[in-house]
């Protein structure tokens, strides 16, 4: 039997929440090799004063799924990183649907990276496609260093995806790291979800909106990174990307699920999906 590896509440909270999405065979015995039980009880306390939290997690993972789908049904033969990788089984997602027009997958992260690839060798052992690196993704000397050790080619189509991570680095560490996969022609897809800065959301979701973020900012032991529209399209700007798609959680529960039941206009729902071109 393999060992469960035992893991952070933050990374509870994530898997936890989308635990409705890993139904295939390969993601559901990755699951069932994680131990929670020494995590403490955020999951819980979200669940019982913020339940729409858990709610856009597994929103956030559909859309990035949609956007995955959009992006390799377009342009075989892509790598795929993923930068804060965390505890997610995406890459195996992405085994399970794509493996023949994927080049490689790279998963990058600071934490727990070897335990993973250890589960991950335990269920699809020697599997020529993903690749593991410890690295801090706002280390861009090491960061790159990694990712040319790992197969990465810059001359090659890439999707970069920051899911979950821009809330806890800055917005100058964050357009650093995006200046690694800079091309002349724009080749690259980056996509992500970030925290909305208060002005951004509607009066009535505000208090819902705050007390999120004072329940999060007191666990972490530290103030997330909010940004606004404006903000957004500051840092589109100074990495002269192309924006490709901002939608706000209304539009991404109505792709999914058909209509709107929890989030009804824009600024509702804690984050945005963003994706552009760089």
């Amino acid at each position: 039997m393999t060992q469960q590896l035992k893991v952070p509440s933050t990374s509870r909270l994530v898997l936890e929440a989308a635990m409705q999405l890993y139904t295939t065979p390969l993601q559901q015995r990755y699951i069932e090799s994680i131990d929670f039980s020494e995590t403490s009880r955020i999951f819980y306390e979200l669940k019982r004063y913020y339940p729409l939290v858990i709610d856009t997690i597994c929103f956030r993972k559909q859309s990035i799924r949609a956007m995955l789908r959009e992006r390799i049904t377009q342009a075989p033969g892509q790598q795929v990183i993923l930068l804060g990788a965390g505890l997610d089984p995406l890459s195996l997602y992405l085994l399970e649907n794509y493996r023949e027009q994927i080049s490689r997958i790279i998963e990058i992260d600071n934490g727990y990276i070897e335990e993973k690839q250890r589960l991950y060798a335990a269920i699809i052992p020697e599997e020529p496609l993903i690749r593991f690196s410890r690295c801090d993704v706002t280390d861009t000397v090491l960061l790159r260093s990694k990712l040319l050790e790992n197969g990465y080619r810059e001359d090659l189509p890439a999707i970069i995806v920051f899911e979950g991570v821009i809330h806890y680095v800055s917005n100058e560490a964050f357009i650093n790291t995006m200046k690694l996969f800079k091309t002349p022609n724009k080749q690259h897809l980056v996509m992500l979800d970030y925290t909305l800065s208060p002005e951004d959301v509607p009066t009535t979701f505000l208090p819902y909106h705050e007390g999120v973020l004072r329940m999060l900012e007191t666990y972490v032991g530290a103030p997330l990174n909010v940004n606004s529209h404006a903000d957004m399209a500051g840092i589109i700007y100074q990495l002269d990307a192309a924006l490709e798609n901002l939608e706000p959680m209304c539009e991404t529960e109505r792709k999914i699920t058909g209509y709107n039941k929890l989030f009804h206009a824009p600024g509702e729902g804690i984050i945005e999906m963003l994706s552009f071109s760089l």
